[in-house]
């Protein structure tokens, strides 16, 4: 709180009191700083009625640490955010990748890819063993398997010749499982892959 002093002695005038506490401001200009300090006084007033405290809230029910805890990594994904397909087509063949997130694993022999484009066909797919290799393991469900963690990586040959198209479709499939946890209904994603150049053009040619 901010104190105004405004008694003064009898023996002096007014004007010479206000003058002797401050003799900066001038008697002329002693109207307007008093409104302004009067105008002061009123915005912190309503400053303190604004900011009022916040009532506290009530702690039922859990807390967002709490909900997230609970859904930790014991608790499966959903299957398009555990399996992430993507595919290419490099050196007139359509390279594809099966990306898992870790702890899930892919079976080998439920990979399987194909052509949903009349215009090219594609050959039978290999596995690129350098850039993901499977591992053996005991399955709950089915036995001994050759299965991928972390990602699969694989290449299916283009059938020339083809018919000039600037894209095709292709299916992949796959089915996997967690890791002491639950297995996968089969998955079959459809990839819209470009065409390069090179092979629109033998395309050309061929006809």
């Amino acid at each position: 709180m901010i104190g105004i002093e405004t008694g003064f002695s009898s023996t002096i005038g007014y004007e010479t009191f206000l003058a002797g506490r401050n003799p900066r401001i001038p008697m002329s200009k002693l109207p307007e700083s008093l409104a302004a300090l009067a105008a002061l006084l009123a915005l912190f007033a309503g400053c303190a009625e604004a900011e009022s405290p916040r009532p506290s809230l009530p702690l039922e029910g859990p807390t967002a640490s709490t909900v997230f805890s609970q859904n930790s990594s014991d608790a499966p994904l959903p299957a398009d955010q555990v399996f992430v397909p993507d595919a290419h087509i490099e050196d007139g063949a359509v390279l594809f990748r099966i990306q898992l997130q870790p702890g899930y694993y892919l079976y080998k022999d439920k990979i399987s890819v194909r052509s949903l484009s009349a215009a090219v066909g594609l050959e039978s797919h290999e596995f690129i063993e350098e850039w993901g290799r499977s591992e053996i393991v005991v399955d709950e469900w089915f036995g001994e398997q050759e299965v991928f963690f972390d990602e699969a990586h694989g290449s299916a040959q283009i059938r020339l010749p083809i018919k000039a198209t600037p894209s095709m479709d292709i299916e992949l499939s796959y089915q996997g499982c967690k890791e002491d946890g639950i297995c996968y209904m089969p998955q079959a994603k459809v990839l819209s892959v470009d065409i390069p150049g090179q092979l629109e053009s033998a395309a050309d040619k061929t006809e």
